[in-house]
C-alpha cells in the first residue's frame, strides 16, 4: 500500500489543466503537505515518449493515418518505464499529482474510431494493458474538467501563438490542430468515466479558475482525510472495470 494519494487532472488540450495544477500545488504548501508533480507523456525520458513526440508532430501520418491502438500502447509504455520513479514517489510523499494518465489514453484513442465496437475493444484493451497487464497504480481521484469547445478553441489559439513547446519542433500538434477531434476526445472522456471508480466529472462552464478550484477542492480534502484507498494491487479487476458501455 503507497503512502501517498495518487491525484490526477484530466482534460481535452488547453481545458485550463496547467492552471490548476498550480491551484492544487499551492494548496497542498498551505496544508504543508509533501507532493511530486509529473506530466504525461514524459518528453525526454525515454524511447517511447520519442515516438509520441514523431506521431504529435505528424511525422508518422495523420490521426487517421496512425492505427491508435499502436500509439496507445507507446502512451502506456511511457507510462511504465517511468513506474520506479513514480513509485518511489508515492512511497515517500503525500501525494502525486498528475496531469494526464490512463483515462487521457482512452479518450484520445477512442476519439479516432467511428465503430462503436471497435472504441469498446480498444477501451477494454486500453484499461487492461495499463492497469491489469503493467500494474500501473489506480489514482484515489481522476478529475476531467469539462470545457465547452468554444472555450478549447480561444485557449489554442492563444496557446498556438505565445508557446513553444519542444517535442513538436516547430511543427503543428495534430491532436489540437483538429477541433472537431478535441470534441470527440470530450465526449469519450464523459463516457469513460462516468460512473467509474474514483472518476469525477467537473463541468466548467461559466467558471473562472478560482471557482474550477472551489468546485472540485472538497472532493480533494475528502480524498486527501479519507483512509488509505486500497493499491491496485488489492483493487480486483472487476471494479476497475465496470463502466456503462460507450
Amino acid at each position: 500500500m503507497y503512502k501517498a494519494k495518487l491525484i490526477c487532472l484530466e482534460g481535452t488540450d488547453a481545458s485550463g489543466k496547467s492552471t490548476q495544477v498550480e491551484l492544487i500545488k499551492k494548496y497542498f504548501e498551505e496544508k504543508n503537505l509533501s507532493y511530486s508533480f509529473y506530466h504525461f507523456p514524459m518528453y525526454g525520458h525515454n524511447y517511447f515518449s520519442g515516438i509520441i513526440s514523431k506521431f504529435l508532430r505528424g511525422d508518422l501520418g495523420s490521426i487517421e493515418e496512425v492505427d491508435p491502438q499502436f500509439i496507445a500502447i507507446q502512451y502506456a509504455m511511457d507510462r511504465y518505464k517511468f513506474m520506479p520513479e513514480l513509485e518511489n514517489e508515492l512511497n515517500n510523499k503525500d501525494v502525486v499529482l498528475l496531469d494526464r494518465y490512463v483515462y487521457s489514453n482512452i479518450a484520445f484513442q477512442c476519439a479516432k474510431i467511428n465503430d462503436i465496437f471497435e472504441r469498446v475493444k480498444l477501451k477494454r484493451f486500453i484499461q487492461e494493458f495499463e492497469f491489469k497487464f503493467l500494474k500501473l497504480p489506480y489514482p484515489d481521484i481522476n478529475i476531467f474538467f469539462n470545457v465547452p469547445m468554444v472555450s478549447i478553441r480561444d485557449r489554442l489559439d492563444v496557446r498556438n501563438e505565445t508557446e513553444d513547446r519542444a517535442y513538436l519542433k516547430g511543427k503543428a500538434d495534430i491532436h489540437e490542430a483538429d477541433l472537431d477531434f478535441q470534441e470527440r476526445v470530450r465526449i469519450e472522456y464523459i463516457k469513460a468515466m462516468t460512473g467509474t471508480l474514483n472518476c469525477k466529472i467537473l463541468n466548467c462552464l461559466g467558471l473562472d479558475p478560482e471557482n474550477v478550484f472551489k468546485a472540485y477542492k472538497q472532493t480533494v480534502d475528502e480524498v486527501l482525510n479519507r483512509p488509505q484507498f486500497k493499491s491496485w494491487s488489492d483493487i480486483s479487476w472487476a471494479e476497475i472495470s465496470q463502466q456503462k458501455s460507450m
